[in-house]
């Protein structure tokens, strides 16, 4: 049975939920535990490393030297090239998976890096049923206490099952040691927790009309996420600066919104539209000068987007913007035309034509709901409006944390985001503010008032 949340879960009550991780270790010098949680843990003394060069060589010489000194015995390692940037393919994980499974058992791998390499370590380890050890080496994502693992694996960006760490250990020292840009883009993963909670309020009021994708908010999932957001926010914003006291708050922030994940083993609590347009993103290998853009700094401007779109459709308190002239809804197979025409060359067409099959709502469901919600649409309106951070005010606050905030930044144009919408709609049954336009007929209409607006993505 899962425990019992108070109504405003600190990071030990959101441990104790979360029905995977046993501990969680953050601090200055907090390396010097390991070998205990080893050994109480895992009960074992032989490990298996994974890094890259550039997070082995930050986590140093004497975390490695910690292990021998107190009996830890280092059975085997495989340490990726620093550059260029490692990629969460699920090739890397095969080749893991064949490498740990060689090393010699007992062993307990453990993954030393930043999100790319947990996620990599995490399925490889779950598929050769090891509970694994985690190191983050920067404060970079909520992926670390996940259940699950982001992986691109036939051309689609998916979040693949497997089991939390066990463990984590984390030196704030080591954080504080990370590329700025490393922080910032953890900053970016935590703040768009703020879209999420939205969409989750939309996918909670379209369950009522029998909506595909909905699903129910689960009170306790909810409060490790969204109670004491905000704070959260406030106090990490100068995690980018080094700063070890907003680290170690950003690491904890996104190891609750992982923990929750862990507890309903679905991401639905922490990953809406903004995920949506990174997922597009990540299939598309954006890159600045050959290296992938960060996961977090994707999720940032996927952010403002969903923002930006979420204001356009609750702006008028007496309904949503009106469908453009003479629309009609397209037909099963006209949609599927749009995403033929729309992922054309992609590894991951065949999924996205199941995918957006499957989340297809025909007239007579579309009509349903968008009844339902013109019937509810002030309670609706109140509720979204009050869950996100107003538009200006939330890019004041990304800009604060040092992480981008105009779509040039990452390699894009204003126009390739707010494009990126109509095939961001197309890719995941989990309905999102995306969906919701689609039902309501307001979608093409929404995004060209994201267009003519002069703040927004500017």
């Amino acid at each position: 049975m899962k425990s019992k949340l108070p109504e405003s879960p600190g990071l030990t009550e959101c441990l104790e939920a979360s029905g995977g991780t046993r501990a969680l270790r953050a601090g200055n010098g907090v390396y010097r535990e390991i070998p205990a949680l080893l050994r109480a843990e895992y009960g074992s003394e032989r490990v298996f490393l994974v890094a890259d060069e550039n997070t082995l060589k930050a986590a140093g010489g004497e975390f490695e030297r910690g292990l021998s000194g107190a009996g830890i015995s280092v059975a085997g390692r495989y340490i990726f090239p620093g550059e260029p940037r490692l990629h969460a393919d699920y090739d890397h994980v095969k080749t893991l998976r064949q490498k740990i499974g060689t090393a010699g058992a007992p062993l307990v791998p453990v993954a030393v890096g930043a999100g790319t390499v947990n996620d990599l370590v995490k399925l490889a380890a779950s598929e050769l049923n090891l509970p694994y050890l985690c190191v983050p080496t920067a404060a970079s994502v909520d992926g670390f206490t996940s259940y699950g693992s982001a992986i691109l694996k036939d051309g689609y960006k998916q979040t693949m099952a497997c089991e939390a760490p066990r463990c984590v250990v984390a030196d704030t020292t080591v954080l504080s040691r990370a590329p700025a840009y490393l922080a910032s883009s953890g900053f970016a993963d935590l703040a768009g927790k703020v879209c999420a909670g939205a969409d989750w309020i939309i996918a909670d009021t379209v369950a009522d009309f029998g909506a595909k994708g909905s699903e129910r908010i689960e009170p306790k999932a909810w409060a490790m996420v969204q109670h004491g957001l905000n704070d959260f926010l406030t106090r990490s914003a100068a995690a980018a600066e080094g700063d070890e006291e907003a680290l170690r708050v950003l690491f904890e922030a996104l190891s609750m919104t992982g923990f929750s994940m862990q507890y309903l083993r679905s991401s639905r609590p922490v990953s809406g539209a903004e995920h949506l347009f990174a997922h597009i993103w990540e299939m598309e290998n954006l890159s600045i000068d050959g290296n992938p853009v960060t996961h977090g700094h994707k999720v940032g401007i996927g952010s403002l987007a969903a923002v930006a779109f979420m204001e356009i459709v609750f702006a008028d308190p007496s309904g949503p913007p009106p469908p453009p002239s003479g629309f009609r809804r397209p037909s099963p197979e006209e949609r599927a035309a749009g995403v033929l025409a729309a992922f054309a060359g992609s590894p991951a067409l065949e999924g996205v034509l199941k995918t957006s099959a499957e989340k297809f709502h025909d007239e007579k469901s579309a009509a349903r709901i968008s009844e339902g919600i013109r019937d509810c649409w002030k309670e609706l309106r109140g509720k979204v409006l009050e869950q996100i951070i107003p538009y200006a005010e939330f890019k004041a606050l990304f800009e604060k944390a040092r992480c981008p905030v105009r779509p040039a930044e990452i390699n894009l144009s204003r126009a390739a985001v707010i494009a990126c919408a109509r095939r961001a709609q197309m890719i995941r049954n989990r309905y999102i503010v995306l969906d919701l336009a689609w039902d309501l007929g307001c979608f093409e209409t929404a995004l060209a008032r994201m267009e003519e607006s002069e703040s927004y993505l500017r």
